[in-house]
């Protein structure tokens, strides 16, 4: 698998491959929203290619201060030929050459394989936090969303 970094050209190709590993594609996943965090963050957002398919997408996010990983994804096709651990171990040295103290992801609780895919890499459940979240714009943000 070659690992480049993201184009809009392959906007639909990391849609249908997020659709088909079980992630829920929603409103912050339109080609406007993937066009603002790709340009907040051109360096990190990379897809893995097996000759012209993408098989592997992660989008890494830089705020300043954290990392942060969304939405990494390996074809179900191409899963379990460590691909994930290649994205990752890319995305986590890109975030070393930016001086990143602490990278943070999240998994839907129901995907255990992946948390168990996380752990074998060295990741930690974080037991002292609880994760909220917050709309600010109802109409803006929308869940299971045909894109």
């Amino acid at each position: 698998m070659k690992i480049e970094l993201f184009t809009m050209r392959y906007y639909h190709d990391i849609i249908n491959l997020w659709k088909r590993s079980g992630i829920e594609v929603s409103s912050s996943d339109t080609q406007d929203e993937i066009a603002k965090i790709l340009k907040r963050n051109p360096d990190l957002f990379l897809i893995g290619k097996e000759g012209e398919n993408v098989v592997a997408v992660g989008i890494g996010a830089f705020d300043g201060r954290r990392g942060y990983v969304h939405h990494l994804a390996i074809d179900p096709d191409y899963q379990k030929k460590k691909y994930g651990k290649m994205m990752m171990d890319d995305l986590i040295e890109r975030f070393r050459k930016k001086k990143v103290h602490k990278v943070h992801l999240f998994i839907e609780k129901h995907n255990e394989e992946v948390v168990d895919f996380y752990k074998k890499l060295g990741w930690d459940i974080r037991d002292d936090l609880i994760m909220m979240s917050f709309v600010p714009d109802k109409s803006l943000y929308k869940r299971d969303v045909e894109i």
